[in-house]
């Protein structure tokens, strides 16, 4: 696939201006095997985790609220 293609000075410029800033990100490589049996392992200890259940209840409690705040906005026209 390669590198993209590199941006002109002018495309970078304008791009400065509109308050964007170049950055490089380097990611995993997806497709080794590596990363798929540690993305297993990982899996299985969220899922074995005793926590796991104070997790979920706090994440259904935001949820909860997360809507309650959204419909107290739409009552309230914002």
């Amino acid at each position: 696939m390669g590198r993209p293609k590199e941006l002109t000075e002018e495309e970078r410029q304008k791009l400065i201006s509109e308050g964007l800033r170049p950055v490089e990100v380097w990611m995993p490589e997806i497709w080794s095997d590596e990363i798929w049996e540690q993305a297993y392992r990982d899996c299985d200890l969220i899922r074995s985790s005793e926590e796991q259940a104070d997790v979920n209840l706090w994440v259904e409690e935001a949820a909860r609220e997360t809507m309650r705040l959204i419909e107290e906005m739409e009552e309230n026209g914002l």
